[in-house]
């Protein structure tokens, strides 16, 4: 401990209140995780078709990051993160006080999704600036560990607040998201290094054929995530009952095991190679999938859930093999974006479908369709060039001098 705190004191300035920002941000996120599909189900009664339907709008700024980053682009990434809280705050404040009605909450909920996209592209490109040559994935680890951390202290609350609170449970639950995400605004207006001012966030688009690959990974880790997302907890609320204590407890556990799962695993990154992660992940996700369409017993369901949002951290190898192949380090900003947007043109789509085809066939059908996508994501992680990286490449500069934390 007294190794971690001395490596904390002697960080990069800058680098220390990213990461406080990244925090706060990370408690927004674990209260909605935990609390956000309960919200749902008791304040507007929504069906599981319903629910389906809902993704499309609740997607749709990660489909619109590309325009967003474009509009920004002239912007140092600072201010995008700065944006990116201040949204977030704005919407999740509106869920929990301003929305009376169902056409309200969308509203609402677009301004909070819109600044979590947004941040996708951020914690990507600053963890990159943050990182030194051949630690990329022990970085980006790093902050994603952070924002698992942040995530226990938002599911946390819910839990505690769920056993308090009783109906008003939404409204304590939100108001301190929205009170976290101001918080994180202000630490990341304070952040500000030698590689932003040098360099600006990128060419507002690009598109190159070299790419292709990390592109597909995109849009088949769109159509998985979403799957677990939508239709996971949708099957642990309605079909198995699970509470919002119990939802929270389960978002608790996931991420606190994420904080130490996030670090090593982009260290395994490092080690061996994007191709050999993301190929494991195709497997394991076949297995989860069987899982939740043929078992019945609830602990087990609840294990997949979490082993399934801990395979979340997929953003990390997916953001160091577009580091390694970039031709230009100006190209990260505006790929990373594109990947945003394509994997949200899938994530826009199959919740829909997938609420189609549970209320045609059941919810098993849809996890048995998933498992189609862990063939996908096996086979197109072989095509990931393992080969070393252009030195043209480089990521853009690290803050001078220092480490960092941890």
């Amino acid at each position: 401990m007294k190794k971690l705190l001395a490596r904390w004191r002697n960080a990069d300035p800058a680098f220390k209140a990213f990461l406080i920002g990244v925090f706060f941000l990370g408690i927004n996120a674990g209260v909605l995780s935990a609390a956000f599909n309960n919200y749902l189900h008791d304040s507007f009664n929504l069906t599981s078709k319903q629910r389906g339907f809902l993704e499309f709008p609740r997607e749709l700024p990660g489909f619109l990051v590309i325009f967003m980053t474009g509009l920004l682009a002239a912007l140092p990434v600072r201010k995008w993160a700065v944006i990116t809280s201040l949204l977030t705050a704005v919407g999740v404040a509106g869920l929990g006080f301003m929305s009376p009605s169902y056409n309200m909450m969308l509203v609402w909920m677009l301004l909070w999704s819109a600044g979590s996209h947004l941040f996708m592209t951020v914690e990507g490109v600053m963890g990159l600036r943050f990182s030194k040559e051949g630690g990329h994935g022990r970085r980006l680890g790093q902050i994603s560990g952070m924002t698992n951390f942040a995530a226990v202290a938002g599911a946390g609350f819910v839990w505690a607040v769920a056993k308090l609170a009783g109906p008003a449970i939404y409204r304590w639950s939100f108001f301190a998201a929205a009170v976290s995400s101001l918080v994180s605004a202000a630490m990341f207006a304070r952040m500000k290094t030698a590689a932003e001012d040098s360099a600006p966030a990128g060419k507002r688009f690009i598109f190159r054929w070299k790419y292709k690959w990390f592109y597909l990974l995109n849009i088949f880790f769109g159509a998985r995530k979403q799957i677990f997302l939508t239709f996971a907890p949708w099957v642990l609320v309605t079909v198995y009952g699970a509470s919002p204590a119990v939802m929270a407890a389960l978002a608790l556990t996931a991420a606190g095991l994420g904080v130490f799962f996030r670090q090593g695993f982009g260290e395994i990154v490092d080690k061996f190679g994007e191709r050999k992660v993301l190929a494991g992940d195709g497997i394991l996700l076949l297995f989860i999938c069987g899982g939740f369409a043929y078992l019945s017993f609830k602990p087990a369901l609840y294990a997949l859930f979490i082993i399934d949002n801990l395979m979340f951290a997929m953003r990390i190898p997916r953001t160091t093999y577009l580091n390694r192949i970039a031709e230009h380090k100006s190209d990260i900003a505006p790929s990373l974006s594109l990947g945003v947007t394509m994997d949200h043109a899938v994530s826009m789509i199959i919740p829909a479908a997938g609420g189609l085809l549970w209320a045609a066939c059941g919810y098993k059908a849809v996890f048995i369709a998933a498992s189609g996508l862990a063939a996908g994501i096996f086979f197109v992680s072989l095509g990931v060039d393992e080969r070393p990286r252009r030195a043209a490449a480089a990521p853009l500069p690290a803050p001078a001098a220092q480490d960092g934390c941890c």
